[in-house]
């Protein structure tokens, strides 16, 4: 039995939500130069959780905190499957929709964020947290909306994956917030890569079977090294031990973020223009993530403890 794990501050909580974030707002140019050398994005995305498998369970080796009671309980199962569905409905969704309509609905998972906290955590909102909230939102509607938003008839199937997604991800934000209670964020995130890879072996399974293209180039399993080891592994690592600090709102309007990161990295490498309605979106999601972060004193009570 380890040792308990000492309570997170919320200002520890914040930068690492942070760090989490930055790092995860390169993974959407990283897909998507990645996925131009892959013949199958299913594929694609099982071999960067397995890489991520592979570095996770490494580091929680070195560190001795590794646990194998952990697939043991049936939430670990249910959270590596929630991450693994909107996964692939944030893959497949993007083949009917575009960037833009997905990164609006699948962020939309702050407010699902919100509303199902209220009822695990009865996790109070409150005027200040729901300004920032409805901050963060507008900020993202405006970032994407420059970047063409359109929601068409011959969208709508593409639009409800990728919305799907974004419901996913809330109940694997509250879900993890939960089983913090009781484990440490090294041995939970390493427990739902693993448990996430394993799922991802059916739809890998059955695109094989169906006689998808299976060939990946050089350049390609360079993406997947990168989004593999930073942006499954270190990322949801840091992601995880954040949210021993903050709360599960906090952590969902926090990472946001991530946009204003891809944002910056369109316009250094690929010489893409902010304009004004981008600029007032990022400026209007860093004043959500103040709003959210200075309500959220005390709130990060969940933390992990072990028996």
């Amino acid at each position: 039995m380890y040792p308990p794990v000492p309570p997170r501050s919320r200002k520890s909580g914040i930068y690492l939500t942070v760090a989490a974030s930055l790092i995860w707002g390169t993974s959407f140019p990283g897909v998507k130069w990645g996925l131009e050398y892959a013949g199958n994005d299913i594929l694609f995305l099982w071999l960067r959780f397995l890489v991520a498998s592979a570095v996770t369970l490494t580091i929680v080796l070195l560190m001795k905190r590794i646990s194998l009671s952990l697939f043991r309980e049936p939430a670990i199962w249910l959270i590596g499957a929630l991450n693994a569905g909107a996964f692939m409905g944030q893959y497949v969704g993007l083949n009917y929709t575009t960037a833009s309509n997905a990164a609006l609905l699948i962020d939309i998972n702050v407010v699902a964020v919100a509303i199902v906290s209220y009822f695990a955590f009865k996790e109070r909102i409150g005027a200040v947290k729901a300004g920032g909230i409805a901050a963060g939102m507008v900020g993202e509607a405006l970032i994407t909306a420059e970047s063409g938003l359109s929601f068409r008839e011959s969208q709508l199937a593409g639009d409800f994956l990728v919305l799907l997604a974004g419901w996913g991800w809330a109940f694997f934000i509250v879900l993890n917030k939960k089983m913090l209670e009781l484990r440490s964020a090294v041995e939970l995130s390493s427990a739902i890569i693993a448990a996430t890879t394993l799922w991802l072996v059916l739809p890998v399974a059955y695109v094989y079977a169906t006689g998808a293209d299976f060939t990946i180039e050089a350049p390609g399993w360079a993406g997947i090294v990168y989004l593999g080891v930073m942006c499954t592994s270190v990322a949801t690592l840091l992601w995880a031990m954040g949210l021993e600090g903050v709360s599960a709102t906090a952590s969902a309007t926090i990472m946001l973020v991530e946009v204003i990161t891809a944002l910056a990295i369109a316009a250094a490498l690929l010489g893409e223009t902010m304009g004004a309605a981008a600029i007032s979106g990022a400026a209007l999601i860093l004043g959500a993530i103040y709003l959210v972060s200075y309500k959220d004193r005390g709130a990060g009570v969940m933390v992990a403890t072990h028996g």
